[in-house]
């Protein structure tokens, strides 16, 4: 019989996440759930989680959750490290207006959906920009779960401890061109060749063994990495609302002809009233 009196919520999907991360790579996955431990199964139709092609759940879980599963367990079903990119942006493209304000062009089961990828990965990447403009935590409060080693790129060094990212006591990584001897709380620092400067970070965080790594701002610093065909994945949650002027989510180089367009595989999710779409590369 399904374990139907248990339930996944935003206290333990995380743990579903870790163990599905465990798992060797294989064609299907039957997972029984017993309290708030997942384990593998050898029953069929009666299992509570049942991963194929599809993902199916024979137990109880939350709407927004089971939409947030649908998109993830995939992802990490399929790969066993990754580089994702994340953007929130408007039907047109912007993820802000020219003068910053963001707050907010997504909807609170997107917020839910980005805390989810901190979740599940052990790295989130950002621009120094993003951090000294919104001064964010960068953690993951909407779910239970571990939240990532935070990692700014701040190639001049302008980062202070009056910033929040330096008052929680969770560990931080800077990446900076600057020789200096400055001291930022909870924080390690490596100091960085200028050329090359976005590849050799890239070499950094994977010798530092990190496997899961989110990079989620700003528009500079993801397009830089999609530049650089650093990308695993890039999704792009889409509000159903046109702002008509602000920043652009993604800025590339200008191609002369759309064949030199990049046209990963695709995948669209719905999330609420938004769409999700996925691309691999």
């Amino acid at each position: 019989v399904s374990n139907t009196d248990y339930m996944i919520t935003k206290n333990n999907i995380h743990l579903l996440f870790d163990f599905i991360k465990k798992q060797k790579k294989t064609k299907s996955l039957k997972i029984s759930q017993k309290n708030n431990n997942f384990e593998l199964s050898k029953f069929s139709y009666t299992d509570d989680i049942i991963i194929n092609k599809d993902v199916i759940f024979n137990c109880k879980i939350d709407k927004s959750l089971k939409e947030i599963c649908l998109i993830i367990i995939p992802l990490l079903f399929k790969h066993k490290k990754f580089f994702i990119a994340q953007l929130g942006q408007s039907l047109d493209g912007k993820i802000a207006l020219f003068n910053g304000n963001s707050h907010y062009i997504n909807s609170k089961k997107s917020i839910l959906y980005l805390h989810s990828l901190r979740c599940i990965c052990d790295g989130l990447l950002v621009g120094v920009n993003t951090v000294i403009k919104d001064n964010p935590f960068l953690t993951t409060r909407h779910i239970k779960g571990s939240s990532p080693v935070r990692m700014i790129i701040d190639p001049s060094l302008k980062l202070t401890n009056r910033l929040n990212i330096f008052k929680d006591g969770h560990k931080n990584i800077v990446f900076t061109q600057k020789v200096t001897n400055k001291k930022l709380k909870n924080t390690t620092i490596y100091q960085l060749p200028k050329k090359n400067f976005t590849r050799c970070l890239y070499k950094k965080i994977i010798e530092l063994n990190f496997k899961y790594i989110l990079v989620e701002g700003g528009a500079t610093t993801i397009s830089n990495f999609l530049e650089q065909d650093l990308l695993d994945i890039i999704q792009f949650i889409i509000a159903p609302i046109i702002i008509g002027s602000g920043i652009d989510s993604i800025k590339l180089k200008s191609i002369s002809n759309l064949k030199y367009a990049l046209r990963p595989k695709s995948s669209l999710y719905k999330l609420g009233d938004e769409m999700i779409a996925s691309l691999e590369f």
